[in-house]
C-alpha cells in the first residue's frame, strides 16, 4: 500500500474550477502538479506549469474552465504496481517531475516526486549573469549607503536569494556586473566558495545601461545563458525555463509577467465617428518584460564592448535581424523590488 506522504488532496482541483483556481493551487505547493477531479473523486487530468504556460500562449484567459487547459492523456502509476524503481524510470523516460499514484478506480491515493527519490539537483555548467550595477533611483534615500540588490528582505539581501534560489536548481557559475556602491556587494557575496559556487565580476567603468555590461563578458561556453536582474525575486522554474528555451530552438527567451490596468472611464469603440461600444471602467491586460532571460551565449556578438545599451534595444536589433525571440509566460510569483512600496510587498510575500 503507498502511504499519501504529500497530503495530495492540497493539490486538488474540482472539475468546476476555473485556470485562476488551477494557477492559485500550483503556485502554493512546491511539487508544481494540480489534480483535476470529478464528483466522485476520480481524476480526469493533471495540470502542470508547461500545460498553463502553453494555454496562455494560445490565448486562454485564467477564466476559462480547467478542462481547457488540463492534460486528459496523463501519466500515473497504478497503487499495486509501484515501486521507487519504476517511478524513477517513468522520471527518467518522460522527463517529468510528478507522478500520481492511483487506485483501480482511477482515485487519488498520492502523489510522488522525483526529487523525494533521486539526489540532489544536477550540478549546471550552465553560466548565470545578475545585473546588479544599477544605482536605484527609485527607492529614493534607501540606497544612498545600500546598493539596490543588498536591501534586505526577510533579513537576507535580495541578491543572496536570488542566488540561493539559482543553486537549488544546481547553477553553479555566476557572473555578477558591478558598478554603484560594487565593495559592498563584492565583500558580502565574495567568490561564493562558501556557498560552494563560483562568482566573478564585471566591473562597469561607467554606467553602461540594463544590457551594455554584458558586453564585457569573457567565458568561453556554448551552452544556454542565463541573464536577470538583480533587484527581481521569483519563484519562477529554472528546469523548465531552460527546457522551454532549448525545445523551441530560439535564440532569446524573455520572461513575461502578466500586468492589468483598469482603465477609470468609460473606453470609446467606434466605427469611423459611429460609436458602436461603450466600455465602462475596463480591464487592459499586457505582457511585461519580467527582466528574467535566457540568450545563447552568441548575443554577445551584438554588443559593442563598453557601449552603453539597453535591453529593449538589444531585444529589437535581433528580432530586427531575424533572430527568433519568444517569451515565456511566467504565473508564479513575481516582484521587482524598484520602488519602496515593492520593498515593503516583498518583505511581506517573499517567504524562500
Amino acid at each position: 500500500m503507498v502511504v499519501d506522504k504529500t497530503g495530495s488532496k492540497k493539490y486538488c482541483v474540482s472539475s468546476g474550477s476555473i485556470v485562476k483556481d488551477a494557477i492559485k493551487t500550483l503556485n502554493a505547493q512546491k511539487g508544481k502538479i494540480v489534480i483535476v477531479l470529478n464528483s466522485e473523486n476520480v481524476v480526469l487530468g493533471t495540470i502542470t506549469d508547461g500545460d498553463i504556460r502553453r494555454a496562455l500562449l494560445d490565448g486562454i484567459t485564467v477564466d476559462y474552465p480547467v478542462e481547457n487547459v488540463m492534460n486528459k492523456d496523463y501519466l500515473f502509476v497504478k497503487e499495486e504496481d509501484y515501486s521507487e524503481q519504476k517511478a524513477r524510470e517513468v522520471f527518467i523516460k518522460h522527463s517529468i517531475k510528478q507522478l500520481p499514484v492511483l487506485d483501480t478506480k482511477k482515485n487519488l491515493v498520492s502523489i510522488i516526486f522525483s526529487d523525494d527519490i533521486k539526489a540532489d539537483a544536477t550540478t549546471k555548467e550552465n553560466c548565470v549573469v545578475i545585473m546588479a550595477g544599477g544605482m536605484g533611483r527609485r527607492l529614493g534615500k534607501i540606497t544612498n549607503e545600500c546598493p539596490k540588490p543588498m536591501l534586505l528582505v526577510n533579513n537576507k539581501p535580495i541578491i543572496e536569494h536570488i542566488i540561493d534560489r539559482l543553486r537549488s536548481y544546481g547553477f553553479s557559475k555566476y557572473y555578477v556586473t558591478v558598478n554603484y556602491l560594487k565593495e559592498k556587494i563584492k565583500s558580502y557575496l565574495g567568490n561564493g566558495k562558501n556557498k560552494g559556487i563560483d562568482i566573478q565580476y564585471i566591473e562597469e567603468e561607467q554606467f553602461l545601461g540594463t544590457a551594455g555590461s554584458l558586453s564585457l563578458l569573457d567565458f568561453d561556453s556554448n551552452l544556454p545563458v542565463i541573464v536577470l536582474n538583480g533587484d527581481v525575486l521569483s519563484m519562477v522554474d529554472f528546469d523548465e525555463l531552460l527546457h522551454y528555451f532549448e525545445a523551441s530552438k530560439t535564440f532569446g527567451t524573455v520572461c513575461a509577467r502578466e500586468h492589468s490596468i483598469n482603465i477609470p472611464y468609460g473606453v470609446i469603440q467606434a466605427d469611423k465617428d459611429n460609436i458602436t461600444k461603450i466600455l465602462e471602467k475596463p480591464d487592459h491586460s499586457c505582457y511585461v518584460n519580467a527582466g528574467i532571460y535566457v540568450f545563447n551565449p552568441a548575443f554577445r556578438n551584438f554588443l559593442n564592448k563598453g557601449v552603453y545599451c539597453d535591453m529593449p534595444t538589444l531585444i529589437n536589433e535581433l528580432v530586427k535581424k531575424k533572430y527568433k525571440i519568444n517569451y515565456f509566460p511566467i504565473h508564479e510569483y513575481w516582484v521587482d523590488v524598484g520602488i519602496p512600496e515593492t520593498l515593503i510587498k516583498a518583505n511581506d510575500e517573499w517567504d524562500t
